[in-house]
């Protein structure tokens, strides 16, 4: 029996799923155990930050990889399953390439972090095709829905490979680590492997099949994919909800940094120990994520989006203000399960409005574009914390935090979503009358 997504809601929700959970891996890896594993070696706070943001950059060249992707396809595979499969091989080789590394050393951390950089930069392209087959597979009144099994899938992998590259990288040593990580993904490839976008299309290169008729229509120059990207791009409301994701993702550079050093310096927790409550409190958040995805499709992300960002920025300010509160585990333990929870919604109800903000005709590399700015926005965040972190009190590095997220919920006050379909309208009579 051949396994079509066209055709099977849940099969869709669950593909997209375990492709979400293979770009967790190396988050959970790169992004909570070794971070941990450094604060807990008494790296300063700066190096970490520059560490997070070195090998978070690649994220970034999604502006690149879309419209590539849009226009270099071998349809007869399906619209973007060949570049997943090409990403999934690539991030499983770099995995590998990063176990012959050897040990984990604080004094060189140089070759870390440009293998680091590697693994992602195949994470973050495997995202792009995700995201693009996402796009082109999924019916609008799903998106809500699957989009929070996506988040759930990225969560449940970096939560449990957190926890579990936490525990392992003092044991076992960074080659050990990264070859688990590596065989991950590679049960993962066999799920790229066998299901199709749509019917009648080919397995594999060489095996039978056809393009589907949903697919036919050849690839636009990549000049004209760009000249119709800028006009969309730079809407109003596309222009509003970037800054708003700017300022939330400015907010994790730091938060991916701070919140490791303080686990270690200030509750005093090992980097095992770390691990293990992040992913306890992401698997959480991941299904409160997956359980309010229906609500989210009723009720309207942008309202979801604003509480939570509302939440989220009182969290921190108040952790901020707290200080002399922060030898409560009860308190601490209830503070951070509430920011990973608003965390995940904001996630969620961010990409189901950037996916409504996309034009048909780019909508991959529009929304490869919005994801990859998002993620320049997280190591623009870091960087720019990295020479003040080691002046500042933890306290001061939450005010921070705080005030970044107030400030994205001002700014979505300016958001209107209907204002933008009336401007994608205009858009696309002009489009019409060009052609």
């Amino acid at each position: 029996m051949t396994l079509v997504l066209s055709e099977r809601r849940w099969l869709r929700f669950g593909t997209f799923a375990a492709f979400y959970f293979a770009q967790g891996v190396p988050i959970g890896l790169l992004s909570v155990a070794i971070p941990a594993w450094l604060a807990e070696q008494q790296v300063s706070l700066g190096d970490i930050a520059v560490f997070a943001s070195v090998v978070s950059a690649p994220w970034g060249f999604k502006l690149v990889a879309g419209p590539f992707m849009d226009r270099f396809k071998f349809l007869p595979m399906g619209f973007r399953r060949p570049w997943v499969m090409v990403a999934q091989a690539s991030l499983i080789a770099s995995l590998l390439g990063m176990a012959v590394l050897g040990p984990l050393d604080v004094t060189a951390l140089g070759p870390l972090m440009v293998m680091g950089f590697v693994v992602n930069a195949f994470a973050a392209t495997q995202d792009v095709a995700v995201d693009g087959m996402a796009i082109d597979i999924l019916p609008e009144d799903e998106r809500g829905r699957a989009n929070a099994f996506m988040a759930f899938g990225q969560v449940a992998g970096f939560s449990a490979y957190g926890a579990l590259c936490s525990t392992l990288l003092p044991l076992v040593g960074l080659p050990v680590t990264a070859l688990v990580c590596a065989a991950t993904v590679a049960v993962i490839f066999l799920i790229v492997a066998m299901v199709r976008e749509r019917p009648g299309e080919r397995a594999l290169p060489w095996t039978s099949g056809q393009a589907a008729p949903r697919s036919e229509a050849s690839g636009e120059s990549i000049g004209s994919i760009f000249s119709d990207l800028l006009r969309v791009m730079f809407l109003p409301m596309s222009l509003v909800l970037v800054a708003v994701e700017f300022l939330n993702r400015a907010r994790d550079g730091i938060a991916v940094a701070v919140f490791p050093k303080v686990a270690v310096d200030v509750v005093g927790l090992t980097t095992a120990e770390y691990g293990r409550y992040t992913g306890i409190l992401s698997a959480v958040a991941g299904f409160v994520g997956v359980a309010l995805g229906p609500l989210i499709d009723r009720f309207g992300a942008r309202r979801f989006l604003l509480v939570s960002l509302g939440i989220s920025a009182g969290c921190h300010i108040g952790a901020g203000l707290a200080v002399g509160l922060w030898d409560d585990p009860w308190l601490i333990a209830g503070a951070a399960l509430v920011v990973y929870v608003a965390g995940q919604l904001i996630f969620v109800a961010i990409i189901a409005l950037f996916m409504n903000l996309c034009w048909t005709v780019v909508a991959a590399t529009q929304f490869s574009v919005y994801m990859a700015l998002a993620n320049v926005s997280r190591t623009v965040g870091g960087m720019a914390f990295a020479p003040v972190a080691d002046r500042l009190s933890f306290a001061q590095d939450f005010l921070i935090m705080g005030g970044l997220l107030v400030a994205a919920a001002v700014v979505l006050m300016f958001f209107d979503e209907r204002s933008h379909g009336r401007r994608l309208e205009v858009l696309r009579q002009s489009r019409r009358v060009s052609l």
